[in-house]
């Protein structure tokens, strides 16, 4: 008999083979494509979702075939959850190729009882905007050939599998009932067509199609410009929390040509105007129903009416009127038509560079078609080799994630690690769960690059500086690591996330590295009680770390601070021989969904002498239980990411933990107090690890138990960490002085007041000098 590669039934008789499990939803039709391989799927006039079950094999492979080729889906799943669905195409001589787009959807993947199951959707019609494609096929009524395979070998570095026998078998898919079958409609994504007068580095979006602003700053002025799309009235503002009741806000609306712009304060829920017009009017126009507002405020305004437009996260708010007010009148009630954002403001990179060098290369580093299990929070990664090419150094210039289309909002922060340049990551790691990999733990921990839900998605260096790659630089292999955030514990799915790199082999002066403080993400380095408004807990790099510069300072150039759903306020300070010289960086308003990077204006040396204090705020008065240092965005983490020049080898993290006796004194304490049941601590990290779990699984929830959490972070000794050095356990750096930051009202008020004593002092001499003229003429 002769073989073939292609086995085609035109009727397979339904049978049921009762090994399969049952599907996720009622379906309408369903059949058995072979004895371990189940077919189930509905449709409605636009899409189709199709449900597989298979057994004994690794891999799965569905789809349409045409003469030309076959619009397949490749998926498995491995028995830690970690899986793959890619949408493909199938060519004759059965060469499997990716798609550019996917358009077969994954919606649930498990195994249940040796039976994997992958549900997926797509819509009926793809070739909607085109008449042919080599990559998709639409679904039509009446048969249609389906192909089908199994299989178990699977290259895990290339997603790819070892295709033998393909089988063939035509089915109906559609229902005529839900005809006639038509395209998607596609959202009309509104614009506002308008353009900037001037050029700004940096610009946002707070309401798509209608409300944008731009803005440029200095070391004292911001100067922004507004467009709004609304016949009405446009207001803009700072708010000290997000809300409306203290904010510092700008007012304007064009009537006839005549333009009415104020400087106004919010008590409540009266919007007043301020005594003094602090927000400079520049230009303004209306045009095609867009209003725009140009105008520049100062960064600090000493009065009280106004706030300081802080560094870090500051809230703006935003509303705007449908019709302009009546004359003699105010503005009515904005409605929905608000919202507020937390923004950088005045410490963001650039987003705007258009500096190409002639010798631009590009690197992608690129995450695709991966289910993950379905956990509250999962770490995944991936390593990656620095292209062996690159026996030149080149500096990474610029840098863009570029997000996946789906799920987009899951991924809660991305980081790359560097690899120690003598560690090969082709030997034994697999892509997976980050913390199970010894070889990641003790071989890929410095951080290069770093991103967190909220922030920027492209960051540009200043022009005189470069992260290095390739050439001599100290790593040749680095872990792309991502956080998926997935608390309804849906299918988790990664489509495609890049890492993209920006280089040029011209060379720039000032080479960076990243400088990491922080404690450790656990429950011994970060418990805190809840039902506090307040509760700090202090991290430490000390100057054993640090000494090693010598002469040579290294400058902070940016930061980005990072903790949890309960962080409220992250800073470091700089302790100087002894003596508290200042912030490095505050951020007084941390907001969890706005995580970025902040450029210092002015950056900020680091010298020899130096300590570092990083001090990171929680805020549990929505919690019911202990909130632990861990992986989950639920628990909490304390980190600071500090960009410096010049890049140091050794030079890449400095942090600490709580001294493990001080922390076993703590949990004898709970138990003595009768407000914990501590078991025995044993002699060993294991028991007291054990004794931990026991001990929070009875703490009681009370003052005493707060107060004296708060009171152990405060003074527990600290054992340190930077690169190999273990430090300690030392004592909390406690410096000689509290540093104040100057009152810059106040010297302007002490200002104003010796001018005011010096004219006086004039103007009394003056008056003295006229009468003594006259009492020289009359007496």
């Amino acid at each position: 008999m002769m073989e073939k590669l292609f086995f085609i039934f035109l009727i397979l008789p339904y049978f049921s083979t009762g090994q399969f499990a049952q599907p996720t939803e009622n379906y309408q039709n369903s059949r058995d494509l072979s004895s371990d391989l189940k077919l189930y799927w509905n449709n409605n006039e636009i899409e189709i979702t199709f449900e597989i079950h298979f057994t004994n094999a690794q891999w799965v492979l569905f789809g349409l075939k045409s003469s030309d080729f076959s619009d397949i889906i490749l998926g498995w799943l491995f028995s830690d959850g970690i899986g793959h669905f890619s949408d493909r195409h199938l060519l004759p001589n059965n060469t499997i190729v990716h798609d550019s787009d996917l358009n077969w959807i994954p919606l649930d993947a498990f195994t249940q009882n040796n039976i994997t199951v992958l549900k997926f959707k797509r819509n009926i019609k793809l070739l909607c905007d085109v008449s042919t494609s080599d990559e998709d096929l639409d679904i039509v009524t009446g048969p249609m050939n389906v192909v089908f395979a199994l299989g178990n070998e699977i290259n895990r570095k290339d997603d790819s599998v070892v295709l033998s026998t393909i089988n063939e078998v035509q089915i109906e898919l559609l229902a005529q009932t839900n005809s006639p079958f038509s395209c998607p409609s596609k959202p009309v994504e509104p614009v506002l067509n308008s353009e900037p007068t001037a050029n700004y580095q940096y610009e946002l979006s707070l309401v798509a199609g209608v409300y944008k602003i731009y803005w440029n700053y200095t070391d004292t002025d911001v100067l922004i410009e507004l467009h709004c799309k609304t016949n009405g009235w446009v207001g803009f503002g700072f708010s000290p929390n997000g809300g409306m009741d203290g904010s510092d806000v700008a007012i304007g609306w064009i009537s006839n040509g005549q333009v009415n712009f104020t400087d106004r304060h919010i008590v409540g829920r009266q919007v007043l105007i301020d005594k003094n017009q602090d927000w400079k009017l520049l230009y303004f126009s209306e045009s095609n129903g867009i209003n725009l507002f140009k105008f520049t405020r100062k960064i600090k305004l000493c009065d009280s009416d106004d706030l300081t437009i802080e560094q870090g996260s500051p809230y703006i708010i935003f509303a705007y009127g449908d019709q302009d007010p009546s004359f003699g009148a105010d503005i009515s009630y904005h409605g929905m038509n608000r919202g507020g954002k937390v923004v950088s403001f005045i410490s963001s990179p650039p987003v705007k560079d258009t500096f190409v060098p002639d010798d631009l290369e590009i690197l992608d580093a690129t995450i695709s078609h991966v289910i993950l299990p379905k956990l509250d929070t999962f770490y995944y990664c991936k390593g990656f080799e620095v292209p062996k090419e690159f026996s030149q150094k080149r500096h990474i210039y610029k840098w863009e994630l570029v997000f996946p289309k789906i799920n987009a909002k899951r991924i809660h922060h991305t980081l790359i690690y560097e690899c120690k340049r003598d560690f090969n990551i082709s030997k034994g790691f697999q892509p997976g769960y980050c913390y199970k990999d010894e070889n990641k733990m003790q071989n890929c921990q410095s951080i290069s690059f770093a991103w967190a839900y909220g922030g920027n998605n492209i960051d540009i260096y200043p022009r005189d500086m470069g992260y290095p790659i390739g050439g001599d630089t100290d790593y040749l292999y680095y872990i792309f690591e991502i956080h998926y955030d997935n608390p309804q514990m849906t299918l988790a799915y990664i489509e495609s996330i890049t890492w993209r790199y920006y280089m040029t082999r011209n060379l720039r002066p000032k080479e960076l590295g990243i400088f990491t403080l922080g404690t450790d993400s656990s429950a011994y380095s970060i418990a805190i009680p809840p039902g506090v408004d307040h509760f700090p807990i202090k991290t430490y790099c000390f100057n054993e770390c640090i000494k090693d510069l010598n002469e040579e300072n290294i400058t902070i150039v940016s930061a980005i601070p990072h903790t949890h759903l309960v962080g409220i306020e992250v800073w470091t300070k700089i302790i100087r021989k002894g003596n508290d010289i200042g912030y490095l960086f505050y951020n007084r308003n941390y907001d969890f969904n706005y995580q970025t990077s902040y450029t210092l204006n002015p950056y900020v040396n680091i010298t020899a002498h130096d300590e570092l204090i990083t001090q990171c705020v929680y805020k549990t008065t929505s919690r019911d239980q202990f909130v632990f240092g861990g992986e989950s965005t639920r628990d909490e983490m304390c980190f600071h990411f500090l960009t410096y020049y010049p890049r140091k080898p050794n030079f890449k993290v400095c942090g600490n933990v709580p001294f493990v006796e001080d922390y076993a004194a703590l949990l004898i304490k709970l138990n003595q107090s009768g407000n914990a049941q501590v078991p025995n601590l044993g002699n060993s990290m294991e028991t007291l690890n054990s004794a931990v779990e026991q001990t929070f699984q009875t703490i009681q929830i009370n003052d005493f138990v707060r107060k004296t959490f708060k009171e152990f972070y405060n003074m527990t000794r600290m054992t340190g960490f930077c690169g190999e050095k273990l430090i300690g356990p030392k004592n909390q750096t406690k410096a000689r002085n509290t540093y104040i930051e100057p009152d810059l009202c106040a010297v302007s008020n002490d200002n104003q007041n010796g001018i005011f004593q010096f004219v006086n002092m004039i103007f009394n001499w003056i008056l003295a000098s006229i009468a003594e003229w006259i009492k020289s003429i009359f007496y």
